[in-house]
């Protein structure tokens, strides 16, 4: 089937702005125009719309609040009777020692990663009870292991993968694929912190994309965008020193920059 699978397909991409949301919507739109383009700024919505200018929607919203899907779902309601696929992607990374973590804005950063998309989902699901519907969320490589520096982040996405195992142990989670990126070249890593070390490796954001939507349209559970780390992750089960190794490179450059820092 291919790329024909979302050809007049009604899709909502949230973090649409930038990175591989604005990626996902890049190789969407000769497909589909039926599209709803979700992101915290005005400024960033209004260069999709000079890019992408046939897209359906364009919604303002800040998904790190509790009431920040209601403007997607109003959307939905007035626009469209279903909805195909959607691909949360919204989601912020905190940088730091773990004792200085960001804590007083855990709850807004746990709501962005973690809330808001479980939340969407589940109400889209319910909304499309008599038709097909794929919800896709971006996790992390961190959801399996442990970076140096992402212990908030770490947390958050590692709250995604469980509750996803616990929906597919249910069997009752067929509607739902897990993305894992490793590190992308995307503003990530600056909205992170300040100069804060790329974790190694670093993919291209357009490359990321391409595997998610050939993902999807196998309907897998869990997409894997870079085979180097799905090939670490099972030759970790065999070779013990896999994970320590890796985890001791990040944790130079963690301490690298904290000196910096200091």
């Amino acid at each position: 089937m291919g790329m024909s699978t979302f050809s007049q397909a009604h899709i909502v991409v949230t973090g649409a702005g930038s990175g591989i949301g604005l990626e996902l919507i890049r190789q969407l739109y000769p497909f589909t125009h039926r599209i709803v383009a979700v992101d915290y700024s005005e400024s960033r919505l209004e260069y999709l719309a000079l890019e992408f200018p046939k897209l359906e929607g364009f919604v303002i919203a800040d998904l790190s609040q509790k009431e920040g899907n209601r403007q997607i779902l109003d959307w939905i309601d007035t626009h469209w009777s279903n909805v195909d696929f959607c691909f949360a992607n919204a989601g912020k990374a905190e940088f730091q020692q773990a004792s200085l973590q960001n804590w007083k804005n855990m709850e807004a950063l746990f709501q962005l990663n973690v809330n808001s998309p479980i939340q969407l989902g589940l109400e889209l699901k319910n909304r499309c009870k008599d038709a097909e519907f794929r919800h896709v969320i971006t996790c992390s490589a961190m959801a399996f292991w442990a970076v140096p520096g992402y212990s908030l982040y770490g947390a958050s996405k590692a709250a995604l993968l469980q509750w996803a195992n616990t929906l597919w142990t249910e069997k009752s989670g067929d509607w739902l694929s897990l993305v894992f990126p490793i590190a992308t070249a995307t503003g990530f890593f600056e909205a992170a912190g300040n100069h804060i070390p790329r974790a190694f490796p670093v993919q291209e954001p357009g490359l990321v994309a391409r595997k998610i939507l050939a993902g999807v349209i196998k309907k897998q559970r869990k997409i894997f965008p870079s085979p180097l780390f799905r090939g670490m992750l099972l030759l970790d089960q065999f070779l013990f020193f896999i994970r320590p190794m890796y985890q001791r490179l990040e944790y130079r450059k963690f301490k690298n920059w904290v000196s910096e820092q200091s």
